[in-house]
């Protein structure tokens, strides 16, 4: 009996400092939400760019809120692709899976793109193109190493094209 009685008087205590008048005084600024702390332009507790390199982080309203990733990298992406049947497609997380591609001069070799978008800025350093490579061996796929070059010519074409994107929408 003793230990309920201490706690409903604790917990009377606890709430009647929650308790009072809250009203901004005369020349003071109301509290403001997150949302519009951002619009505003304010960073986080420790600042926008605490262990970020290159590009601040500030809030943009014409990249919408579920958007992470730079649309035009997004665009050129899925245009370099459309030759391979897609599948996966993620825009808000910026990532694209092809399916496995055979073209018809090597029908015993099929490959596998995987593109990763990790900015809102037009930037080299946030896309990233993983190329999957399986040869025909005795009726079964096996999974070979694939070129490095041919991921990097991959994300040159993307980016060259996500360039001339960006130019003709004027930004």
């Amino acid at each position: 009996m003793n230990h309920i009685l201490l706690s409903v008087v604790c917990g009377a205590a606890l709430l009647s400092g929650c308790s009072g008048d809250y009203t901004p005084k005369e020349g003071q600024e109301a509290p403001i939400g997150r949302d519009d702390a951002r619009k505003r332009g304010y960073g986080t507790l420790f600042g926008d760019d605490v262990l970020l390199f290159g590009a601040t982080k500030k809030y943009d309203p014409s990249q919408g809120s579920a958007s992470r990733v730079n649309h035009h990298l997004w665009q050129a992406s899925l245009d370099v692709l459309s030759f391979m049947p897609l599948a996966s497609s993620d825009a808000a997380g910026g990532v694209i899976v092809t399916d496995w591609y055979s073209t018809p001069e090597k029908p015993n070799e099929r490959i596998k793109v995987t593109v990763k978008i990790t900015d809102r800025v037009l930037r080299s350093d946030a896309l990233h193109v993983t190329i999957n490579k399986q040869i025909k061996k005795a009726g079964d796929w096996v999974a070979m190493t694939a070129d490095p070059k041919i991921a990097r010519d991959m994300e040159d074409l993307i980016l060259t094209k996500a360039r001339d994107l960006k130019v003709k929408a004027g930004k």
